[in-house]
């Protein structure tokens, strides 16, 4: 593991331990303060935590995946996926989930940076079956838990109800991610062709 991803895997976590004792009440997704212009909420919302259990379960979740797919993107790459992946997932639970009034943690955003991840993996000819493997895998745990499979083990350790749309909701901002940062590394590759 290179000593930057280290660096950032360590910082996520200081950030994430700081973020739960500035207070979880004035950073969690509140449907009611977001309504009344607290904006910062669809943000926050995702590095807060309900208890200990919840964030570290996160903080290994989210050092599991950036070990397992830091050499696919740059580390300030994978700063601002998190950061869409946390406004967009709380902007669709915001518009599409109206009976959910509060949430908070990692998970959607750690499913976003796995799928892309995955999407990244995939274009290296050498890492594709690996990719496609791990692709299989984040979809049997997606329809898995669709069927609520699996979410009560995990719902009793954390102490409250898992939100399994914000997982897809990541899944799918990780998809639509990884095809913009494909896109983008394609015309880069395209234009340094044209330049030789």
């Amino acid at each position: 593991m290179k000593h930057q991803a280290l660096l950032f895997i360590l910082g996520l976590w200081l950030l994430l331990i700081a973020t739960q004792y500035l207070g979880v009440n004035y950073l969690a997704f509140n449907r009611h303060s977001i309504a009344n212009g607290e904006y910062w909420r669809l943000l926050t919302a995702h590095f807060i935590h309900l208890n200990h259990n919840h964030l570290l379960l996160n903080m290994l979740g989210v050092a599991l995946v950036l070990m397992l797919f830091e050499q696919v993107l740059l580390i300030w790459q994978w700063l601002v996926v998190m950061i869409i992946s946390a406004l967009a997932i709380s902007t669709l639970i915001y518009l599409y989930l109206p009976q959910v009034t509060g949430y908070v943690g990692l998970s959607g955003v750690i499913h976003t940076l796995y799928v892309v991840g995955v999407i990244q993996l995939f274009i290296q000819p050498t890492e594709r079956y690996f990719a496609v493997g791990l692709g299989l895998l984040m979809t049997l745990k997606l329809l898995t838990e669709n069927m609520g499979q699996g979410i009560s083990m995990t719902a009793d350790l954390i102490g409250g109800r898992i939100l399994f749309q914000a997982h897809w909701y990541g899944a799918v901002v990780g998809l639509l991610a990884g095809g913009v940062l494909l896109m983008f590394s394609h015309s880069i590759n395209n234009s340094d062709i044209k330049q030789q």
